[in-house]
């Protein structure tokens, strides 16, 4: 009879202690608004009509999924690497980016404030430190107390988000709510995803929008990923129909429209492959992406060229407006990331200049 007692004393514990758990979590839940205004001024830079444009982007995986490392959501056991291997791998991030400083912008995902899995350095403060001449723009996706998976070695508190760096001075900088749609007690852990626009004015009236975005990777039907993307669509088609550029990148969880999914040697993640619909966007819209080298690799194991799955989920989106002259995937192999960064060259169409402007520039041309 004692042993039942005791047994019971126990099990009535256990039970109060994970209903104070989750009650807790569910009060510290991170609820941000539909939009929030991260910067804005008045002295900010101008941009012409013809102008030449880079942008860097960049998942980077929290500086914890190098090419050693396999990920428990993804079908492995790790959360996070040795400590100095952690360092090393942003070391060594904010080293490719400090020798691509002269990229106009730069869009970072799943950077690191603070985080147990990151072993709580401030990955933000490191690439600002690195990027001195770059303005600085961080949103947060991802605001838990405490993520108790895996039990065996839990994620434990996160404070993480996406990045934006620019060498102009944007007149806005605003975070944007993606849905989110998880069923109570999963969302209380899981990320509010996000984007971050920036906003510059131009020479013909209207602006450059340049969006910073991280989709949903994990999604049970479907849901999820179709509100993110009506979303959206919606945002960038409403951008553009007040006559503004539009540019997109980032990291879509979602394959590109018109990708070969023939890397060679290298094994395609069809289990997991999800490509973007293609009646999202109105047919003259470009999705801009570099078909010869993967951007993201799986990691449910350690990296292993020809057998590690890849894949392709890091892209670019423009408006018709936006002239594209390049696009590179860069091959640095996964060795500090399970993503490769990708660097493109974009123009604004001079065409679109209004019409007193382009005979006045005719005449000068003559």
């Amino acid at each position: 009879m004692k042993v039942i007692k005791v047994f019971g004393y126990i099990t009535a514990f256990l039970v109060l202690a994970v209903s104070l758990f989750f009650a807790y979590a569910t009060l510290a839940d991170y609820q941000p608004d539909e939009k929030e205004e991260l910067f804005r001024s008045e002295r900010c830079d101008t941009l012409n009509i013809g102008d030449t444009i880079s942008i860097l982007s960049w998942n980077i995986g929290y500086a914890g999924l190098d090419k050693n490392m396999d990920f428990f959501y993804d079908g492995g056991t790790k959360v996070r690497p040795k400590e100095e291997d952690s360092k090393n791998n942003i070391n060594q991030i904010a080293n490719f980016l400090e020798k691509n400083d002269s990229v106009n912008f730069i869009f970072l995902q799943e950077i690191d404030k603070r985080a147990k899995r990151s072993y709580y350095y401030d990955q933000v403060g490191e690439v600002e430190k690195r990027l001195p001449s770059h303005a600085s723009f961080f949103a947060m996706n991802y605001n838990v107390k405490y993520v108790p998976l895996p039990l065996h070695n839990p994620m434990g508190s996160v404070v993480s988000g996406i990045h934006t760096l620019a060498d102009k001075t944007p007149c806005l900088a605003e975070r944007g709510a993606f849905p989110f749609n998880f069923e109570w007690p999963r969302k209380v852990f899981l990320l509010d995803r996000c984007f971050l626009a920036i906003y510059y004015p131009l020479s013909n009236g209207k602006n450059l929008v340049l969006i910073n975005t991280h989709n949903s990777a994990f999604d049970d039907n479907g849901a999820i990923r179709k509100a993110e993307l009506n979303l959206f669509r919606n945002f960038l088609v409403a951008e553009y129909e007040k006559g503004n550029y539009v540019i997109t990148g980032g990291d879509f969880n979602q394959c590109p429209l018109n990708l070969n999914t023939d890397f060679g040697e290298e094994p395609f993640d069809f289990d997991d492959y999800v490509a973007i619909p293609d009646t999202l966007l109105p047919s003259d819209w470009n999705y801009v992406f570099d078909n010869s080298v993967p951007s993201n690799r799986r990691v449910v194991e350690p990296y292993q060229y020809g057998k590690t799955k890849i894949t392709l989920i890091d892209f670019f989106i423009t408006s018709p407006n936006v002239e594209v002259n390049y696009i590179k995937c860069i091959d640095l192999k996964f060795e500090n990331s399970d993503h490769n960064p990708i660097i493109g060259s974009f123009s604004l169409k001079r065409d679109d200049l209004p019409e007193a402007q382009k005979v006045e520039e005719e005449n000068i041309e003559k």
